[in-house]
């Protein structure tokens, strides 16, 4: 069965307030959607408050999901919009006077703890647009919208966090 069948499927049984289709829904989505909020959150608790206020608002809200194979990507805004939200208090962006992209290239070999350890070091709003943008795909027009803040900080805070990135994947792997 194909990913669209198996989402019209579930969604239609989900609209119908089937407990067996939503704990299905929410087992094929949980890891995204937990991954997001807490690469987001830098905090446990958060993500879990996180994820739990994405499924409330999926499960009242998925009847008027026009196209269903985007399912993922109308969930993972959800859970991204929740957890800025919930970011807002703390997320703070470095003053960043002109970020020049790194000349350097970075060809060493890391794994993805080393790449989730480094992140999660990052500051906050840098660490946020890193997410949205490298790991969730968002363009820095959408990404800034997300953020409340201009595409050109988008920007910097990308290339900010990157070049931390760099430098904190490098000590690790001297380590």
């Amino acid at each position: 069965m194909n990913q669209v069948k198996l989402n019209h499927q579930l969604i239609s049984q989900v609209i119908l307030n089937d407990r067996q289709a939503q704990f299905q829904l929410f087992e094929l989505t949980k890891k995204m959607i937990y991954s997001l909020a807490y690469r987001v959150l830098n905090d446990e608790d958060e993500a879990h408050d996180v994820l739990q206020d994405t499924y409330v608002e999926v499960f009242q809200n998925i009847s008027k999901l026009s196209h269903p194979e985007a399912l993922s990507s109308w969930m993972k805004t959800i859970a991204a919009r929740k957890a800025i939200r919930r970011s807002k208090k703390r997320l703070h962006f470095e003053s960043l006077d002109s970020v020049e992209p790194s000349k350097d290239d970075f060809d060493s070999w890391f794994d993805a703890e080393m790449l989730d350890t480094a992140m999660l070091s990052l500051p906050d709003g840098a660490r946020a647009v890193f997410v949205l943008i490298a790991v969730e795909g968002y363009p820095h027009k959408e990404c800034a919208e997300l953020l409340g803040i201009s595409e050109s900080t988008s920007k910097s805070q990308y290339q900010y966090a990157k070049g931390l990135l760099k430098s904190r994947i490098t000590k690790l792997l001297q380590a």
